[in-house]
């Protein structure tokens, strides 16, 4: 389904956006063979500041995806500036990170949906669902994202039962005691 978002608010709504998705590994085989076709996407959009700015780990994810698939590397404030110039592509969004996706909205960034599917385990966070290891700052961004309008489920694979966040929060509050 297309994000659909009410133009005289001031925020930037891209309505042809099929998928938003975080996952640090970002193209890889389960989006590339699953996602975008199931989503029927023809452009891939990476946003991320520092990948951005790092032509070749850029080439690297474009030689990564499936052939006849723009990929487009961008920073949060070029991804809002593209909102006119892409209208006729159905837009696939990856953020590598949950700190990239909530800046992307606080920035005004408006996201209908927002897919966890993959998250770098790092020291101190704890694991709440299948792979997905998240801490206290994690669930206050994500809680953020949330707030802003935007449903914030956790699935890896199609197929799988998504998530609610509020599962999310509530098993890592269940954990801490």
């Amino acid at each position: 389904m297309l994000q659909k978002g009410i133009e005289s608010d001031g925020i930037n709504h891209m309505t042809n956006i099929v998928h938003c998705r975080i996952d640090f590994r970002l193209i890889h085989g389960q989006v590339v063979t699953k996602w975008l076709k199931m989503k029927e996407a023809t452009l891939i959009m990476i946003i991320d500041d520092e990948l951005s700015k790092d032509e070749f780990l850029g080439m690297v994810y474009k030689m990564a995806a499936p052939r006849g698939y723009e990929v487009l590397i961008l920073s949060i404030e070029d991804a809002l500036k593209m909102r006119d110039s892409i209208e006729d592509k159905r837009i696939f969004i990856l953020f590598k990170n949950i700190e990239t996706a909530s800046e992307a909205v606080k920035h005004g960034f408006r996201l209908e949906s927002l897919q966890v599917g993959g998250l770098e385990g790092k020291p101190g966070k704890t694991s709440v669902f299948h792979h997905f290891p998240v801490d206290e700052n994690d669930c206050d961004l994500l809680k953020g994202i949330e707030n802003a309008g935007t449903h914030v489920f956790f699935q890896t694979v199609p197929g799988e039962n998504e998530v609610e966040l509020s599962s999310v929060l509530q098993k890592m509050k269940e954990k801490s005691k």
